[in-house]
Parts: structure tokens; sequence; C-alpha cells
């Protein structure tokens, strides 16, 4: 009969069962989440009784931890978080909250920017526009003044008429196609 990995609560948990429950967590709530799983594996690895005999930022060279029960803790984590993790992992991070930084990092990324977030708003906004069937220019008429709305409220100013005809005048030929070949 195969063993069976827990995922820290006493409850059997398949590959990557872990790294699913932290999918659903503000960043702060799975970062508990893995210090208490981490420790939880830690305690089954040396044996403990309990989770709350592991010393947060003790390390695991002091905590008993050789070669073998490194690579033990390793494989636990592996089939917890369903990530391929170095076998040197509690060498690199030789504590408990250490490593569960780690892991948090890793199962856990920050969230995009605010820039990268408005570029993928952007890019659904053009794919809208290509599958708009016949009606690109009535979404576009909705679209401009909310955008025209947002770039107030950043604080970008809107550009005065007679500006943008003084510099199609001063443009050159090859500075209007580009303008042109950029926007189609």
């Amino acid at each position: 009969m195969g063993r069976t990995v827990g995922n820290g609560n006493g409850t059997p948990a398949g590959p990557g069962a872990l790294a699913g429950r932290l999918a659903t967590l503000p960043r702060q709530d799975a970062l508990r989440l893995l210090v208490d799983a981490v420790r939880a594996q830690v305690a089954a690895v040396l044996a403990h009784g309990s989770p709350d005999s592991v010393e947060l930022e003790r390390p695991f060279n002091q905590l008993g931890f050789d070669s073998l029960t490194a690579v033990e803790l390793r494989n636990r984590l592996n089939a917890d978080t369903g990530l391929r993790l170095p076998p040197t992992l509690v060498f690199d991070h030789p504590t408990v909250n250490a490593l569960a930084t780690y892991l948090a990092g890793v199962l856990t990324p920050a969230p995009p920017s605010a820039e990268d977030t408005l570029r993928g708003a952007l890019e659904q906004i053009d794919d809208l526009l290509l599958n708009a069937n016949g009606e690109g220019d009535a979404v576009r008429a909705r679209l401009v003044p909310i955008l025209q709305g947002a770039l107030t409220k950043l604080g970008a100013a809107q550009a005065d008429a007679g500006d943008v005809m003084d510099k199609i005048d001063s443009a050159s030929d090859e500075e209007i196609f580009a303008l042109i070949d950029n926007e189609l």
C-alpha cells in the first residue's frame, strides 16, 4: 500500500492540492497557509508529535535535518505543491519562514502592475474592435469618452485641436505615412 501525503491538517491531498487552495487566497493568507503546511511537513519528517513544536525561525540543521530528511521534506513539498523543487531546498531556504516565503513567491506571484493591467485591457479592446462585426465604429464611439475621462482623471491633458493640426502640417510625408501605417 502506498503512502498518502497529507496536506498538513490530516486530510489526504493529491499532487498540487496545496497550490490549488493557495490560488483562492489573498497573498498574506496564502503565506500563513504555507507556513502551516511547511511546519506540518517538517514535524512529520522529523517525527515530532505536533507542528507547534517546530520553531519557525530555527534553522533546519539545528532542528535535526540531514541530507536524507531534507530530500524527504522536499519530496513531500513537491507532492503538496505540484512543483519540482531542488534537492538543496532546505539549505537554500534554511528556516520554516524562509522556505514558506520562497514557496509563496513561486506559488502566489505578485499581482500584475497597473501598467500591465492597462496593457491587457487595451489588448482586449483591440480584440473586441477587430471582432465587432461591423459595429466597431459604434463601440469605438462609446469607448472614446470613457478613455478620455480616464486620461483626464490621471492628469493627462487633452490635446488642443490646434496643436494637432500644427503637428500634422509640419510633418513630413514619411512621418504621415508612418502614422497611418501604425494606426492601421
